[in-house]
């Protein structure tokens, strides 16, 4: 991940020509990068896979028909090279300034709640009683102390806030900075110190942030999947949790939640909805510097275990 956001077009086409060959088997010095990449036979399941090993190892979103573009590896590169450099411009103007970038996160004591955040949680837990019919299973599986990454999917606007209410120790969560923005729910997150990141580019100060907190013995929560599944399944995990869980060596508890779904229709006939939370044993994944191939492998391996603890129907591409 180191650099992710730094690609130049001469690393984009060395990875696009190993990438290229490994799925073909062929030489990568055979490859042309002056030619069409269709030109090579990839079929458009081969270049859906490589096009989010690409996203990853870039650290951005890229259409899963990147690949089959009638455009060359070196012509693609140079594109993907100008747009992270108008990217990263953009951002460092744009970016507002985030109440998370201000937090030392080094400095905070983990081992208590303070007095501000315990109260945030008590109008957390009051809500989740008046509007949810909560089951919960599992929770002894989340460490009482010292350093604990909890990996969860994400169905619904309020899952970090019912996380929070349900987790027994003070946890920081790791949440698109939208979220910082949202009426009400922005305010329960900024009490409860939530590390906002970036959509879409390679946020490292925020992914350093989540280190920090690991590093301290503190438990930060993550959902993998960066955004709100609209299909009601799992959908594609990003490597970012498996860069924190190798680069801290904090193994993952997996948890799950579902119902929320049904949360707007449930309330608008004045019913609470049925909410299921069911944690899992942790997962493990080796410490220490990772490849994005390495990542991608991680992340999956935590992303089935999420999968696991689901209903069928609710497992998307981990199915």
């Amino acid at each position: 991940m180191t650099g992710a956001g730094r690609r130049t077009s001469a690393e984009i086409v060395a990875w696009l020509r190993a990438a290229v060959a490994a799925e073909l088997r062929i030489d990568p010095a055979t490859i042309d990068a002056d030619r069409i990449l269709t030109f090579y036979g990839l079929d458009s399941l081969t270049a859906a896979t490589l096009a989010g090993d690409l996203s990853d190892w870039l650290a951005r979103p890229l259409p899963d028909d990147v690949l089959m573009a009638r455009a060359t590896i070196r012509g693609l590169a140079d594109r993907l090279a100008r747009q992270a450099a108008h990217e990263r411009v953009h951002h460092h103007v744009k970016r507002r300034a985030r109440t998370s970038d201000s937090i030392d996160y080094a400095g905070l004591d983990y081992s208590r709640t303070p007095r501000f955040e315990r109260m945030a949680k008590a109008i957390i837990r009051g809500l989740v009683t008046l509007t949810t019919d909560l089951h919960v299973e599992g929770v002894e599986h989340v460490p009482t102390s010292g350093p604990a990454l909890v990996a969860s999917n994400h169905l619904h606007i309020l899952d970090g806030v019912w996380m929070l209410g349900v987790l027994p120790r003070r946890t920081i969560l790791l949440v698109a900075e939208e979220f910082e923005r949202k009426p009400f729910v922005g305010w329960l997150l900024n009490a409860a110190r939530a590390i906002y990141i970036s959509r879409g580019t390679a946020d490292r100060d925020a992914l350093d942030q989540a280190i920090v907190v690991l590093r301290h013995g503190g438990a930060l929560a993550v959902a993998p999947e960066g955004k709100l599944s609209r299909t009601g399944g799992l959908i594609r995990g990003h490597s970012g949790i498996a860069f924190l869980a190798t680069e801290s060596g904090v193994p993952v508890t997996p948890v799950v939640m579902w119902g929320q779904e049904r949360a707007w229709s449930s309330w608008l006939r004045l019913r609470r909805v049925r909410l299921e939370l069911r944690f899992g044993a942790p997962v493990r994944v080796p410490a220490g510097p990772a490849g994005h191939r390495e990542l991608r492998r991680y992340t999956d391996q935590i992303m089935r275990a999420l999968a696991a603890l689901l209903p069928e129907t609710y497992r998307g591409i981990y199915h």
